[in-house]
């Protein structure tokens, strides 16, 4: 679920189809988080706006507490405290940390029952993370009997609204006919979207489908890498490490002098992977030629004036580095 201000965006898919494993997970999404506090007077005047009824106080009261913010330690049961009265004055953010409070049982019993509850509510005063926490008690059946008519449709509400874990898992859905008419389009369509929309599940699954060839998608290292790359940026570190491992193999991409050969015919007719691949091949010390970051640059050069944008990136990565690879 999803909880202002705390945890990292959880409930990770992961791709299950060949060789990817798709899986979707209870947990849940955080909110943004309370800027750091320093001063305890500043909690104190907070304190009393909460105590004369400021709905956004309370929470953020709650979320002082909750993540032990400024001088203040962490102590659950205030922040159940200040969620739960923001929560009674429709604050949504409100309803949704006190849900993932109860839904996580962190310093408190835990109570998926009472989680549904408030994420419903969260959901119903315009939350759309509780919307989307809703989704996934309804999918596992946590605090409830399960219903994927109501995740996918939760699922679906907050994707259009932007939401990319709820298309990352409606794509799972798709993908795996749960609920869903099989779509791989649909499911590929999705994964897209939610990586567009910062969801790294979505950007990892891209990055398995590329790098095995699954879901009726063709092999392509470059494609995977960048997915894997974004996924990589938004702190998915299954992507980071899939990413260093690309990173290795690219040289066993061009494996022979022939295939050197073919390369180079290829470059020369304007083909801007095959450029690209040379660059990589000359940027990295390896046993078929010297390293040779001059032919690397200008390889790169060319493959970036043809479109192809990681190499673009590689020429900025080198400038950043002190022109060094």
């Amino acid at each position: 679920m999803v909880k202002m201000g705390s945890k990292p965006a959880i409930f990770t898919t992961i791709v299950v189809l060949g060789l990817i494993i798709f899986a979707i997970q209870s947990d849940k999404i955080p909110t943004n988080a309370l800027p750091t506090l320093i001063d305890s007077k500043y909690i104190s005047f907070y304190k009393k706006a909460c105590e004369l009824n400021d709905a956004e106080a309370c929470n953020d009261l709650g979320q002082i507490y909750d993540l032990g913010k400024g001088d203040e330690r962490v102590d659950y049961e205030e922040a159940l405290i200040y969620y739960g009265r923001a929560c009674n004055l429709d604050n949504a953010t409100g309803c949704n940390n006190l849900a993932y409070l109860y839904n996580t049982g962190q310093g408190i019993e835990k109570h998926n029952g009472y989680a549904l509850r408030y994420y419903k509510r969260a959901c119903d005063l315009g939350d759309l993370e509780g919307c989307y926490n809703l989704g996934a008690m309804y999918y596992h059946g946590e605090g409830t009997r399960p219903s994927k008519y109501k995740a996918t449709k939760l699922f679906r509400k907050v994707c259009d609204k932007g939401v990319g874990a709820g298309c990352n898992d409606l794509a799972y859905m798709y993908a795996h006919g749960i609920h869903l008419r099989r779509d791989l389009f649909e499911a590929i369509s999705l994964y897209n979207d939610a990586c567009q929309y910062g969801e790294a599940s979505g950007c990892n699954n891209l990055g398995n489908m590329y790098e095995t060839g699954s879901l009726g998608v063709a092999k392509d290292k470059i494609k995977a890498e960048q997915f894997f790359d974004k996924a990589c940026k938004l702190n998915d570190v299954e992507s980071c490490k899939k990413l260093g491992y690309v990173l290795d193999q690219k040289i066993q991409t061009i494996q022979f002098k022939s295939d050197i050969d073919v390369a180079h015919r290829a470059c020369q007719h304007d083909n801007g992977i095959s450029c690209y691949k040379l660059g990589e091949l000359y940027a990295m010390p390896n046993k078929l030629v010297p390293k040779d970051e001059d032919k690397a640059i200008l390889f790169f050069n060319k493959a970036c004036d043809l479109g192809q944008s990681q190499s673009c990136r590689r020429i900025g990565d080198f400038h950043r580095n002190g022109n060094s690879f």
